[in-house]
C-alpha cells in the first residue's frame, strides 16, 4: 500500500475507497461528541425494498357435452389490486432506496380448454 498526497494507490485503493468515509481528525475522535462527526446521509435500512403483495384470482367453469368431451372457461386476473411492486432498488449510496424495475401492473387472461 502506497500513500501519496494523503490517498491510498493500487490494490488498497480497491479495497478501501476514501470518498466513502469520513475525513476526521485524531483530535475530534478523542472529543465526547465523536459520533457526531461520523453521521453520513444513508438512511438506515436503506438498500431494502419494500414489501411486495401479489394477489391473483382463477375463476374456471367447465362445461360437459356427454361423457367425453367438456370444455372449460377460464379467467385469469393478475395483480388484482394494481399494487405497485418494486422488484429492485438503487444500492448506490448516492440515490439508495429509488425503485429501478418494477412487476407487471393489473393483467387479465382469458382461455377457453376443449377437453376430449
Amino acid at each position: 500500500m502506497r500513500v501519496s498526497d494523503g490517498c491510498l494507490q493500487g490494490f488498497a485503493y480497491r479495497l478501501f475507497q476514501e470518498p466513502c468515509f469520513a475525513d476526521v481528525t485524531p483530535a475530534q475522535l478523542a472529543s465526547p461528541n465523536a459520533l457526531l462527526f461520523l453521521d453520513g446521509n444513508f438512511p438506515r435500512n436503506g438498500g431494502i425494498q419494500p414489501w411486495t403483495v401479489f394477489n391473483d384470482l382463477r375463476i374456471a367453469k367447465r362445461i360437459s357435452f356427454g361423457e367425453r368431451y367438456n370444455m372449460d372457461f377460464i379467467a385469469d386476473m393478475f395483480n388484482l389490486a394494481n399494487v405497485y411492486n418494486v422488484a429492485a432498488v438503487n444500492p448506490l449510496f448516492t440515490s439508495a432506496g429509488q425503485a429501478t424495475a418494477a412487476y407487471d401492473p393489473r393483467q387479465f387472461q382469458f382461455a377457453l380448454k376443449l377437453n376430449w
